[in-house]
């Protein structure tokens, strides 16, 4: 037979589950709406406003259509057109067309009874966050991957580790 390792003798002492019950329930619900706001923080902040073309990256189509604008333009004695704008690479967040789009803030989080965070995008008419976030078609047009929710949940990861250790104690 082995013998234990180390004995413990207890007298006196009283568990009091309600208290400590109502401390981590209170730990917990300030933990799942902190994590939840720092996520949906990281997500609105990935998203850039597209940038213009630069001439190399345009295609050959693209590059005479922009001369004959020029020519247009100058012709006409307006102002030089902007290039086209560039669109994320798959596998990138997307990128805006302007800084207010509406995509930037379809970004929500929740908090479910039991104290997790729900985050991500809120579902939307045109469904347009979710074929994003995932991949899919959308106006008839099939659109590659463009995560931004769980990249940024793994970006936060070690400051939800390091928070929830400060408010409950290792």
């Amino acid at each position: 037979m082995s013998e234990p390792i180390a004995q413990f003798k207890v007298t006196g002492a009283v568990f009091q589950s309600e208290k400590v019950l109502k401390q981590t329930t209170k730990a917990r619900r300030r933990f799942a709406y902190w994590a939840g706001g720092l996520v949906k923080t990281i997500i609105r902040r990935k998203f850039k406003v597209q940038r213009m073309k630069r001439l190399g990256e345009m295609s050959e189509k693209e590059k005479e259509s922009y001369k004959l604008k020029i020519k247009i333009a100058k012709r006409l004695r307006k102002p030089k057109p902007k290039r086209p704008k560039k669109p994320s690479d798959p596998g990138e967040p997307p990128r805006l067309t302007y800084k207010e789009s509406p995509l930037k803030y379809l970004v929500e989080f929740a908090v479910t009874k039991d104290f997790n965070s729900v985050i991500g995008p809120k579902r939307a008419k045109s469904g347009i966050a979710g074929v994003l976030e995932h991949g899919g078609v959308s106006n008839g047009r099939r659109i590659a991957a463009r995560p931004f929710a769980q990249p940024s949940l793994e970006d936060a990861a070690p400051q939800l580790d390091d928070y929830w250790k400060d408010k409950v104690g290792e």
